[in-house]
């Protein structure tokens, strides 16, 4: 049975006029073609392998920038709440200030005008 389904395999494929060949033969460009292409391959592989460690180290580096860009906002706004703080005391202040000069004028104000006051009291009570 085995014999006979082989046998007929063998009748079948030569009665088609096909012709069985051992060994491939491609042209010589072909081949050399094949094999840049595969070399170039591997080297773009590597590359694109270079290229993504690349952008990790890029991405990180990325990253602690802006790490660190948030901590010198965060910084300079704790310093200009700190500023105004300031400038909100030394208003207070400037208004103290004020009040004690007001205070201070009306007294030399008061004192200036006892003193001519008195003088003049002093002067025309001594020519009568």
């Amino acid at each position: 049975m085995i014999r006979l389904s082989l046998l007929l395999l063998i009748i079948a494929g030569n009665s088609y006029g096909q012709k069985q060949l051992d060994t491939l033969c491609l042209p010589t460009e072909s081949i050399r073609g094949l094999v840049i292409a595969a070399k170039q391959g591997d080297v773009l592989k590597e590359q694109v392998k270079i290229l993504n460690e690349r952008v990790t180290l890029l991405q990180s580096m990325v990253l602690n920038l802006e790490q660190k860009d948030s901590a010198n906002t965060s910084q300079s706004v704790n310093q200009v709440a700190l500023f105004k703080q300031e400038i909100d005391l030394y208003k207070d202040q400037i208004k103290t200030f004020e009040k004690l000069l007001r205070r201070e004028k009306r007294k030399r104000f008061f004192a200036t005008a006892g003193g001519v006051i008195t003088s003049g009291i002093i002067l025309y009570l001594t020519n009568k």
